[in-house]
């Protein structure tokens, strides 16, 4: 399955995800960690990994990443295969040396 790139964020400033998770991270090259979210994003019928996350608003349930791009998660978290299967690509290219789901620090029920 391939592996698609993201329009730049000019083009699609905002975005709709659902089947969310956040996830943790620490690169093999540096010391230190940042967040990310995985999920999918269903008017693209893809799954999607994001750029670091910068803020997050609880009360909208949006976030932006440091792309400066803005998804609103939609729904609770949950899983998505497609989703999963970039995130495997995403921390193989990135070379992610530890990771953690820390989607309950994010979740409107935390």
């Amino acid at each position: 399955m391939p592996i698609f790139a993201v329009a730049p964020v000019h083009e699609e400033p905002e975005e709709t995800i659902m089947r969310w998770s956040i996830r943790e991270v620490l690169f093999d090259a540096h010391n230190d960690k940042s967040h990310h979210l995985v999920g999918y994003i269903s008017r693209q019928g893809k799954g999607r990994v994001t750029s670091a996350i910068q803020s997050f608003d609880r009360d909208t349930m949006r976030i932006k990443t440091r792309s400066g791009r803005v998804y609103q998660l939609d729904g609770p978290p949950g899983f998505d295969p497609d989703a999963e299967y970039v995130w495997a690509q995403w921390k193989a290219l990135n070379h992610v040396r530890e990771e953690a789901d820390v989607t309950d620090h994010y979740s409107w029920l935390h």
